[in-house]
């Protein structure tokens, strides 16, 4: 081990990184804004119904059914849940679930997160980490027993800002392993990844990439839960976010989610990440081919990518269950809608005299076509 540890000389680099932020108790900060849109081409005054469109349909969003079945996903008919779930599995799982021994009720679920598109390479490494958490958690695992592994793609760290991103990004990954009580077991780094046109001497740099994997035991694969809508009449749809700015805020949101699971108070659950929480709904009503109801308090909202949330449906008779110990948790439950036998999402909200304003009507079937539209290949 001595030779292992210190018997190779190394390297020396220079780097040169921002000063970090700190949060209540040492935790960094959460970032106030939502995510960057993902250079979608639908501008901020277009339409709800155009945007929506544009969110499912964009690359990053639409569904990638074409390379998920090229790859075989079955063995021995140990899986739980697939990567396309709902009643014709045409729906995005947040992650996968398997049981490798078929006599016993354990399983095993894997999922993944990455945020290439924010700029600041510690937030990006933050939510990426927070993502991978999120997706394993809906499904029904308990984050006390979840690793994860780090795939590192940058540009080449010769150059010292470069270093410098890749540093923060590290940082970000010791502060949220501290901060959740997750352990980082594996993970590879590829760190020159840019190419010099010989001709004008241009460099092509890709973005700071961090690829986080999750990898968790859940006890009791019966209660794990997909994110297709269940309930055709009255099933409740709610927003679950951090009560607080902070990384402990986070965990907390997470472990309550995953006791709410367990408790049996929710039906369906989807992260919210690209599109915000109207394209997770979206998601959930293509899945399913229920239809849903939307009543947002802020239109704006609707597509904000803001890390650590979920959509969650509860039965009728769970929802007062579920929002107790929400809040005994400090975790916000927002209430957006119910479910709908309809093929249809609607987004309506009241107007002060309490006359109904329909905001955007789409048909799941047309909402189906943006969203596989795109890598239908």
């Amino acid at each position: 081990m001595n030779f292992v540890h210190h018997g190779i000389p190394m390297p020396m680099r220079k780097a040169i990184v921002v000063e970090k932020s700190r949060g209540t108790g040492g935790s960094p900060v959460a970032p106030a804004a939502p995510r960057p849109d993902h250079g979608r081409a639908a501008h901020a005054t277009s339409s709800i119904r155009d945007r929506l469109l544009a969110q499912l349909a964009h690359p990053n969003t639409a569904s990638k059914h074409w390379i998920i079945r090229q790859y075989d996903h079955e063995v021995q008919g140990g899986s739980v849940i697939k990567p396309l779930t709902g009643t014709l599995q045409i729906g995005p799982s947040d992650a996968s679930v398997l049981r490798p021994k078929l006599a016993s009720k354990r399983g095993v679920v894997v999922g993944c997160g990455m945020s290439p598109q924010i700029e600041d390479p510690y937030e990006m490494a933050l939510a990426a980490i927070d993502e991978a958490v999120r997706n394993v958690v809906a499904v029904g695992a308990d984050p006390s027993k979840v690793a994860i592994l780090d795939n590192f793609c940058w540009p080449s760290v010769d150059d010292e800002r470069t270093m410098g991103t890749l540093v923060r990004a590290c940082e970000a990954c010791r502060d949220a392993a501290l901060a959740y009580g997750i352990s980082f077991i594996s993970g590879k780094d590829s760190l020159h990844n840019q190419f010099t046109d010989s001709e004008t001497g241009r460099v092509i740099r890709i973005p700071n990439t961090l690829l986080i994997s999750a990898i968790g035991v859940i006890e009791d694969v019966r209660k794990c839960v997909t994110m297709d809508l269940k309930d055709p009449r009255d099933g409740r749809l709610s927003l679950i976010m951090p009560g607080g700015p902070t990384l402990a805020d986070r965990i907390a949101t997470h472990r309550a989610l995953a006791e709410a699971i367990r408790r049996e108070l929710i039906g369906s659950c989807h992260d919210v990440s690209e599109g915000g929480y109207l394209t997770a709904v979206a998601e959930m009503c293509i899945a399913s081919g229920l239809g849903a109801d939307i009543e947002p308090a802020d239109a704006e909202q609707l597509f904000a990518e803001t890390v650590g949330c979920y959509v969650v449906e509860a039965y009728f008779a769970a929802q007062d269950d579920l929002r107790a110990l929400l809040k005994s948790r400090g975790v916000k439950l927002i209430e957006i809608g119910k479910t709908s036998s309809t093929p249809q999402l609607q987004i309506a909200s009241l107007t002060p005299d309490r006359v109904q304003k329909i905001h955007a009507h789409l048909f799941v079937d047309e909402m189906t076509k943006a969203w596989r539209g795109t890598l239908d290949w």
